[in-house]
């Protein structure tokens, strides 16, 4: 983490300082298939997690007791069935 970029960073400051380390930590557990998989894919899946910063540790408190659809509703506002329509409209071939 560069203390030059963090002093010149004017937005939201925590979810920043928070936001780095997920997206590297992404790349620790990321398998790229021995650099086959495309830079674009590796970085894509980092930054979702960075954007998404705290939904997975929410999620897995959740589904600690058990496993709700209602979950998503609580954490993303909409149903798995809205997500899931918007997921295929999006990348419908």
């Amino acid at each position: 983490m560069s203390a030059t970029y963090l002093g010149g960073f004017s937005g939201d400051m925590k979810r920043e300082f928070t936001g780095i380390p997920n997206h590297e930590m992404t790349h620790v557990w990321q398998w790229d298939r021995a650099g086959q998989a495309p830079d674009r894919l590796i970085e894509g899946i980092a930054d979702f997690m960075r954007l998404r910063n705290g939904f997975v540790a929410e999620l897995n408190k959740k589904m600690k007791t058990g496993y709700g659809d209602d979950y998503f509703v609580d954490l993303l506002g909409k149903t798995v069935d809205q997500l899931w329509s918007q997921c295929k409209a999006k990348y419908a071939t």
